[in-house]
């Protein structure tokens, strides 16, 4: 195959029959739904694999199957489209019912955030949040994907800018019924997306030696799933007190202070640092300063 082409060379067009040939699984489906011929669109699936330099498709029976190569700049292009039909429909509209737009780290965002905002929110306001790891959340902010995100460590980026706006205790759990261990980190505990800052922050600040290697047993993407895990007695973890003593565990599962000063962490909300108008960010900064 040819030398493969740069970012500044990509051919759209060919991008949109390659999509066109996944979605319909073979080359005379994908001609039907863009009314040209099939050889017209082989000749693009060649022109624009020989500018990849690698195989998208290959024979599986009648159909044509993406290859790993395939798949994955199938999930890209569709990541893309999504992107450009949200634009497309931002432009073709006055402005005056673009949503609010938050990604924010689980526990803050179900049990603190989402509690003032959905009561405040104007009934014919949209609200769009994802729940997110700090580094994706960064993502989203700086693609303009999102207005603002919520983290619990500051969010660093090209035209990112993070401000403190609250805080949350942090508390070790453990299995209802259980008492409070002599050393912590000899614990098995049930981990989850990022833990490892919230733990880090935890194991510091009461000065415990932190587990060399952490002893773990489940992992989850979620805190509600984490926890679902230690009632279960399935092991121990470090999460916001807020998600602990929610309605769903306070009575299932046992909260156990450390030392005698609570583990407090910083909460953070990052902007883009030139937007046009901050009113949503001022709103929400109030709410939760509240």
């Amino acid at each position: 195959m040819s030398k493969k082409r740069t970012i500044d060379q990509i051919d759209l067009r060919r991008l949109a029959v390659f999509r066109a040939v996944v979605e319909a699984g073979g080359v005379t489906a994908a001609a039907a739904l863009l009314h040209r011929s099939p050889s017209a669109i082989s000749d693009d699936l060649a022109v624009l694999q020989r500018h990849l330099g690698v195989s998208l498709f290959e024979k599986v029976g009648r159909h044509l199957q993406p290859t790993a190569k395939g798949k994955a700049l199938a999930r890209s292009v569709e990541r893309a489209y999504l992107d450009i039909r949200e634009a497309w429909e931002a432009a073709a509209t006055d402005g005056a019912n673009e949503p609010l737009r938050i990604a924010t780290v689980t526990g803050f965002g179900r049990y603190r955030l989402l509690p003032v905002l959905l009561p405040a929110m104007p009934a014919n306001r949209r609200l769009e949040v994802r729940f997110c790891t700090a580094d994706e959340t960064g993502d989203l902010l700086t693609r303009g994907r999102v207005d603002m995100g919520v983290s619990y460590r500051p969010l660093v980026g090209p035209g990112i800018a993070s401000q403190a706006v609250a805080s949350e205790d942090i508390v070790l759990v453990g299995p209802s019924g259980s008492t409070t261990p002599d050393d912590p980190s000899l614990l098995r505990f049930v981990t989850y997306d990022e833990y490892e800052y919230v733990f880090l922050h935890w194991f510091n600040h009461h000065g415990v030696p932190l587990p060399q290697p952490w002893w773990r047993s489940d992992h989850f993407e979620e805190l509600e799933e984490t926890l679902e895990a230690v009632v279960n007695g399935r092991g121990w973890s470090v999460v916001p007190a807020d998600v602990a003593r929610s309605r769903a565990f306070a009575d299932r599962l046992m909260e156990h202070p450390i030392g005698t000063s609570a583990c407090t962490n910083t909460i953070y909300l990052a902007t883009r640092d030139r937007l046009p108008d901050r009113t949503d960010v001022d709103w929400v900064v109030s709410l939760l300063s509240g």
